[in-house]
């Protein structure tokens, strides 16, 4: 007889598989080009144990965006609300996102897919209540080194659109070009950004 542990942990496996394989197939077709059949044949299962595990593609989907994204977003406000070094703060901010990278590429690619893709896709509104339930870390962050004096504070703005966007370049060199995110890069990119925002001694 197979013990509960046991067919939890395979039911796990076969969940997990299922939405790996979507992720793939959703990141390089397309979440509207993509089809249940699409799906269950490259993953070797049926449709009915799709169906099973995640009730429709909408919800296959949701569960690769709604539990890790909630999940993101839950460490990056640890982190802002753990006092500190707001500049090593920083730095675990920027850790994060790439680590939600590393975990699952595919599902990251699946994500910038969305973000940069059609506005109409069928996930659209699922993807925007995810992105409104995500704190603004980054805008966060800034705003308070602008406060403790490491930045200029007429520049804040600027400021937050470059940590947007070197994030956002680095993953993309990464998912895309197959660019390693090296050990300390966070750091060097944070401190290498900042130098260029730092506020002016005071006169």
């Amino acid at each position: 007889m197979v013990s509960t542990s046991a067919a939890r942990g395979e039911t796990s496996t076969v969940a997990r598989h299922i939405a790996r394989v979507a992720a793939r197939l959703f990141a390089t077709r397309g979440y509207d080009a993509t089809s249940v059949r699409t799906i269950v044949e490259a993953a070797g299962v049926t449709k009915p144990t799709l169906y099973y595990y995640f009730g429709s593609k909408e919800g296959l989907a949701q569960a690769l965006l709604t539990v890790p994204m909630r999940g993101l977003g839950a460490t990056l406000k640890a982190i802002v609300d753990t006092p500190g070094d707001p500049v090593d703060a920083l730095v675990r901010v920027f850790e994060a996102k790439f680590d939600f990278c590393r975990e699952d590429p595919d599902r990251a690619r699946f994500v910038f897919s969305l973000l940069f893709g059609p506005q109409n896709s069928g996930l659209a509104g699922e993807l925007a209540q995810v992105k409104e339930e995500l704190p603004c870390v980054l805008d966060k962050m800034v705003r308070h080194l602008a406060e403790v004096g490491v930045i200029d504070p007429e520049r804040v703005e600027a400021c937050a659109t470059a940590c947007h966007g070197l994030t956002v370049i680095t993953a993309i060199d990464y998912l895309y070009e197959g660019r390693e995110i090296e050990p300390g890069q966070a750091r060097r990119l944070v401190e290498d950004l900042l130098r260029g925002f730092r506020a002016a001694p005071p006169s």
